[in-house]
């Protein structure tokens, strides 16, 4: 499945799509990575590493979402849950490729990471898909989105990347403004096929275990790429992130633990205003 890519030059990095959760249609994107620099995000290795992390393993996350939510359509067929999951799974497709994109350009900026992404896509393909069930890897799935909708949440609400370069900006804000406005519908495809609480509460923990330990070990790979920075910059800037300015740790844990209730039911209503945000101008 490819994504949609604009040639001019003069388009803006997104398209400026109202959200619509009823439909979650992909927005064409048109971005440029040109002149990035290497913290791209207030000079700080901690925080522009947090987003290379997540951009470092989103093609492998990606992939293995579309594949498996695109063989599972046949369940949904001629229910109100088919279009808005055709939608989600045409914008994680964009999502996918267009991270993989950047990650060249982390490459060229001399950065290596070529092995452990190469495990990344084994693990995914070779072991998840071919020896969990379907049913499995949509509880997976249904882990992973909730999670990347903490994340954004946190992200956009904090307005994290106000300081950013403007096309990282453009691209983060883009993706987790998505990420808001199909949030819920991988809970409900799965509670859809398969509604016991144990499958979803698994998969959930599993899910969450899975991208929390991406985004640690990225990070740690691309930081201690950084030889010039100091250990007590990175320090200071890590306390920032998880405790203190950002209170990355505390607000994730609070947001995160509702999923695994019993009677959880997603309420996405309230967080779209951050995705209106986001695409909000012209």
């Amino acid at each position: 499945m490819k994504f949609v890519d604009m040639t001019p030059t003069d388009f803006p990095s997104f398209e400026n799509k109202p959200l619509n959760p009823n439909l979650c249609e992909p927005r064409k994107v048109n971005f440029q990575f040109n002149n990035i620099p290497k913290l791209w995000l207030n000079n700080s290795s901690v925080l522009t590493h947090y987003f290379n992390a997540m951009n470092l393993f989103l093609p492998a996350f990606e992939g293995f979402m579309v594949r498996v939510m695109r063989n599972q359509l046949p369940r949904i067929k001629n229910t109100e849950l088919e279009a808005p999951i055709c939608g989600f799974i045409k914008q994680e497709a964009t999502h996918g490729q267009t991270h993989h994109k950047y990650n060249k350009i982390l490459e060229a900026q001399g950065y290596k990471f070529k092995t452990i992404l190469k495990i990344a896509d084994f693990f995914f393909t070779e072991v998840l898909e071919k020896y969990l069930s379907p049913k499995m890897c949509l509880a997976l799935i249904s882990g992973f989105e909730n999670i990347a909708t903490v994340f954004s949440y946190i992200i956009l609400k904090s307005n994290m990347l106000a300081t950013a370069n403007p096309t990282m900006r453009s691209l983060w804000e883009w993706h987790t403004a998505e990420e808001i406005e199909h949030s819920g519908l991988a809970f409900k495809f799965l509670n859809h096929v398969d509604n016991r609480y144990w499958i979803r509460i698994l998969g959930g923990l599993l899910g969450t275990v899975m991208v929390i330990g991406a985004i640690v070990v990225g990070m740690a790979l691309l930081i201690m790429q950084d030889q010039s920075l100091t250990n007590q910059k990175i320090f200071d800037d890590l306390r920032k992130f998880l405790f203190t300015e950002y209170k990355f740790l505390p607000l994730t844990f609070k947001h995160m633990t509702p999923y695994f209730k019993l009677e959880f039911n997603p309420k996405s209503e309230d967080l779209y205003q951050y995705g209106e945000k986001v695409f909000s101008y012209s």
